[in-house]
C-alpha cells in the first residue's frame, strides 16, 4: 500500500469517526463520541432525562466543535444543556424550539454567531450568559428574556432583532454590555420603542451613565450574632480616608479597594474615616469583630487582623448593589457584634480527578473569604493523579499527572502545581485569611504514586493509573520501609510549601470492608508478627494502618509541628491523640462523634447528607452521570446543625468545624466548580458561623438569592 493511498484511508476513517449524522446519542459508541468533531442530530425528540443526550454532548464529546440540532423536534433546550461546552464553535438550534432553559448555553465561549429561531418565546435566566466569544446574535422572534440572559457577552458587536415590538426583558438582561460597543439592528419603525424599552435602553449608542443607589436594607451572610439598626444614614462621600495601624496594612488595602469598587467614595482630607482597629478586649474568640456605621464614620474593631478582615467582608456585603454598574451612595447606620460558632469552616477541592489551574482557584478563594469560609482543603493526590511537585520524586508529576478519561468522559487530563506556584497561591490566599490545607492520601487512594513507584505497594506490582471512580485494592505497604522514606520526603517538602497548621492524611476506604492487599503480603505478615497481631485474622488489618499512621503522625508533630487530619472510618478503633477527624459517611456522623468523644479528639462535620456539594442540588440537575448520585439540596445543606443534637459539652470540647466537599469526578470545568459550590457553600458558611438561634430557612432563602445574583454578576463581568 503506497503512502498516498494510506493517507487517504486514514483520512476517510478519521472523517467517519469525527463527523456523525445520527438520530440520538445512543447511536454512537464511546469511541465515536470521544473523537466526534461534528454531530447532526435528527431524532424527532431528544431524550432529556437521566444521562440525557445533552449531558452526553456536554460531557462525553470533548472535541465537538459543530452541533446541528435543526432536525430535532425538541421544544426546550433544557437547563444547563450545554453548560460550559468551551469546545463548541458552531450551533444550529431546532426550528421547533420554544424555550432556552436556565444557563443552557452558559459559557459556550467558542461560538461567534448564533441565531435564535422565531419559535422561541422564553430565554431563561442566564441562558446565554458568558458566551464571551459571541460577536453576532440574531433573534428572529420576540422571546421574553430573563435576568442576566445575555449578560457578560463582552465581545458582542451586533444584535439583530426582527421583532417590531421590543422583547420583554429584565433590567439586568444585558449586564456588562454598553451601547457604544454594540450595534443594535431593529426594524426602522421600532427604533424609538427599543430606545425607550426597559432593559433595551442600556444598548443606546452612548455609554450608560453611572447610577448610584442608597442602601436601605443590608443583606449579610452568614447572619451575624447581633445587628442593631440606629435609624440614621451615612453618606459615603463623607468618608475621606481609611485609617489603620501597620499591622492592618493588608486590611487597609482591601478596605480601599472595596470603597473604590462599590461606592461613590473618593479620598479626601478632613472628612470622616473608615477606621480599622485591633482590640483584644472585644472577646476571647480570635475571629470576633464589631462594625459600627455612624453618621460620619465607619469603625471596624477586631481581636486579630483576621477578625478585622471579616468585618470588612461584612461591610463589602452591605455595599454590594442589587444591580451591576451601580455605586452605593449611602448606608443605614447600624452596629454589629459578631463571632463564629466554629473554628474551621472549609471547602475541599479535588484537583486530583480533574485538574484545576491555580488561576481558577484564586477567584474561588476570594468568594470563600466573602462568606467567612477560612480554609481551602486541597485533595492533591488520588488513584487518578498526583498533582503536587515533589522534587525528591519527579516521576510523581512527570508520569503521574497525565491520563485520558474520567469514567465515561474521555477528557485528556493533565497538570500539576509546582512548589513555586503553590507558594505564591498560599500567600495569595493568606491575604484573604484563607488557610490552604494539603491532603496526601494514605494508605489507599494512592494508585497514581504506586504507578510511578511500584515498590510502594505489596509485592511491588505495576498498576496503571485509574481512570474511573471507586476503590482500588492497591494500598501502600506498611511493611515496606521505602514507604516511610517516601512519605517522610513528601511531607518534608510539603511542610516547606504549606505553612498551614494542618496536614490531611486521608485514611478512607482502605479497610471498610477489609481489603486483602495486606493479608497475603510477606512483609505485612512479618510486621504483624513483630506487633503481635494474629497472622490469619484480616479483621486486625486496621492495626497495620494504625502503625503506619502513628509513624507518620510522629514525624509531622516532632519535625514540622503539624496537626494531622483524616477521614473517619469505623475501622479506626482508636483516634490518635491530638488529631482532627472528619465525619463524612452517610449515617455514621453520630458514631464518629462518639468516637471523637471517647478518644478526646476534635471533629469536623462534612456528612454526605448535607455537605457533599458535588452531588446534584435537585433531581435532574448536574451532574447527570451513568452511575447515579443522591441529591444534596440547598435546604439540606442549610439544615446542618454542627452540634448534631449532642450537648453543649460536645460543641465546646470536640466540635472543630464544618466542611463541604467538591470531589471532581463530575466537575470538568471551573464554571462547573462554582455552579456546584454555590449557593450551597453559602448555606454551609452560615451553618459553621452563625448561632443556631439566629438561623431561619426562609430568611436565608431571601438573603442567599440576593448574594447568588451578585456572585453570578461578578463571575460574568470579571476581567
Amino acid at each position: 500500500m503506497n503512502s498516498r493511498y494510506l493517507s487517504l484511508v486514514i483520512f476517510l476513517i478519521t472523517s467517519s469517526l469525527s463527523a456523525q449524522t445520527i438520530g440520538t446519542m445512543q447511536d454512537l459508541s464511546a469511541q465515536q463520541k470521544a473523537t466526534a468533531t461534528s454531530i447532526t442530530l435528527q431524532g424527532q425528540q431528544l431524550p432529556t432525562g437521566w444521562n440525557s443526550d445533552f449531558r452526553q454532548l456536554r460531557d462525553c464529546c470533548p472535541k465537538l466543535a459543530e452541533l446541528n440540532l435543526s432536525g430535532c423536534r425538541n421544544r426546550e433546550l433544557p437547563a444547563n444543556a450545554l453548560f460550559a461546552a468551551h469546545q463548541l464553535r458552531r450551533l444550529v438550534l431546532p426550528d421547533s424550539l420554544e424555550r432556552i432553559g436556565k444557563a443552557a448555553l452558559y459559557a459556550c465561549d467558542g461560538i461567534e454567531e448564533l441565531v435564535i429561531p422565531a419559535s422561541v418565546v422564553h430565554i431563561d435566566e442566564g441562558a446565554l450568559a458568558g458566551m464571551r466569544g459571541l460577536r453576532r446574535l440574531t433573534i428572529l422572534g420576540c422571546p421574553e428574556l430573563g435576568e442576566m440572559a445575555l449578560a457578560g457577552l463582552t465581545n458582542l458587536r451586533e444584535i439583530e432583532v426582527q421583532s417590531p415590538i421590543p422583547p420583554r426583558c429584565a433590567a439586568n438582561t444585558f449586564a456588562g454590555l454598553q451601547g457604544k460597543n454594540v450595534q443594535l439592528l431593529v426594524p426602522r419603525s421600532a427604533r424609538r420603542a427599543y430606545r425607550q424599552a426597559a432593559g433595551w435602553r442600556t444598548l443606546s449608542l452612548r455609554a450608560s451613565e453611572q447610577q448610584t443607589v442608597n442602601v436601605d436594607s443590608v443583606q449579610i451572610l452568614p447572619i451575624p450574632q447581633a445587628l442593631v439598626e440606629e435609624g440614621g444614614r451615612l453618606a459615603m462621600a463623607q468618608i475621606g480616608s481609611v485609617v489603620a495601624c501597620d499591622a492592618l496594612s493588608n486590611e487597609r488595602e482591601h478596605a480601599q479597594s472595596i470603597l473604590n469598587r462599590l461606592t461613590t467614595w473618593r479620598p479626601r482630607k478632613g472628612k470622616g474615616t473608615l477606621q480599622l482597629e485591633l482590640d483584644t478586649t472585644i472577646s476571647t474568640n480570635p475571629e470576633a469583630y464589631q462594625l459600627h456605621v455612624k453618621p460620619g464614620a465607619i469603625v471596624i474593631r477586631g481581636v486579630t487582623p483576621t477578625a478585622v478582615f471579616w468585618g470588612l467582608m461584612t461591610l463589602e456585603q452591605m455595599l454590594t448593589p442589587s444591580s451591576p454598574n451601580v455605586l452605593v451612595a449611602s448606608l443605614p447606620t447600624l452596629h454589629i457584634e459578631d463571632a463564629p460558632r466554629t473554628q474551621l469552616r472549609e471547602l475541599m477541592i479535588d484537583p486530583a480527578r480533574i485538574f484545576i489551574p491555580l488561576s481558577e482557584l484564586r477567584p474561588f478563594v476570594v468568594e470563600m473569604a466573602r462568606y467567612k469560609l477560612n480554609a481551602l482543603h486541597l485533595h492533591l493526590v488520588d488513584d487518578q493523579a498526583w498533582r503536587m511537585e515533589i522534587k525528591s520524586y519527579p516521576r510523581l508529576t512527570d508520569v503521574g499527572s497525565k491520563r485520558t478519561g474520567m469514567d465515561d468522559m474521555p477528557l485528556e487530563i493533565s497538570g500539576y502545581y509546582t512548589q513555586e506556584e503553590m507558594r505564591e497561591f498560599v500567600q495569595f490566599a493568606a491575604r484573604y485569611h484563607v488557610e490552604v490545607i494539603p491532603e496526601i492520601e494514605m494508605p489507599g487512594h494512592e494508585v497514581a504514586a504506586i504507578h510511578c513507584y511500584p515498590q510502594l505497594t505489596c509485592g511491588g506490582r505495576e498498576v496503571p493509573i485509574r481512570t474511573t471512580c471507586g476503590v482500588s485494592n492497591e494500598l501502600l505497604c506498611p511493611g515496606e520501609e521505602f514507604v516511610y522514606e517516601f512519605l517522610g520526603n513528601v511531607f518534608r517538602e510539603l511542610s516547606e510549601v504549606f505553612p498551614s497548621r494542618y496536614i490531611h492524611l486521608g485514611g478512607d476506604e482502605a479497610g471498610n470492608p477489609a481489603l486483602d492487599c495486606w493479608t497475603h503480603c510477606e512483609k505485612c505478615e512479618a510486621l504483624k508478627a513483630k506487633l503481635g497481631i494474629p497472622l490469619s485474622d484480616r479483621s486486625e488489618n486496621w492495626r497495620l494502618q494504625e502503625y503506619l499512621f502513628n509513624r507518620v503522625i510522629d514525624t509531622l508533630r516532632a519535625c514540622y509541628g503539624k496537626t494531622p487530619m483524616f477521614w473517619y472510618e469505623t475501622d479506626f478503633k482508636r483516634i490518635p491523640e491530638g488529631c482532627i477527624t472528619f465525619a463524612w459517611r452517610h449515617g455514621l456522623t453520630a458514631a464518629a462523634i462518639r468516637a471523637a468523644q471517647e478518644n478526646g479528639a476534635h471533629i469536623m462535620l462534612c456528612p454526605g447528607e448535607h455537605c457533599y456539594l458535588d452531588y446534584p442540588a435537585a433531581p435532574g440537575d448536574m451532574p447527570e452521570v451513568n452511575w447515579g448520585m443522591p441529591v444534596t439540596s440547598l435546604e439540606q445543606t442549610y439544615r446542618l446543625d454542627p452540634s448534631w443534637g449532642f450537648d453543649e459539652s460536645f460543641e465546646r470540647n470536640h466540635l472543630y468545624g464544618v466542611a463541604g466537599t467538591l470531589w471532581s469526578e463530575c466537575i470538568p470545568t471551573p464554571e462547573r466548580l462554582f455552579y456546584m459550590a454555590y449557593p450551597r457553600a453559602m448555606a454551609l458558611a452560615e451553618a459553621g458561623w452563625s448561632l443556631q438561634s439566629r438561623r431561619q430557612w426562609p430568611d436565608f432563602q431571601q438573603r442567599s438569592a440576593f448574594h447568588l445574583r451578585a456572585l453570578f454578576t461578578r463571575r460574568l463581568l470579571r476581567p
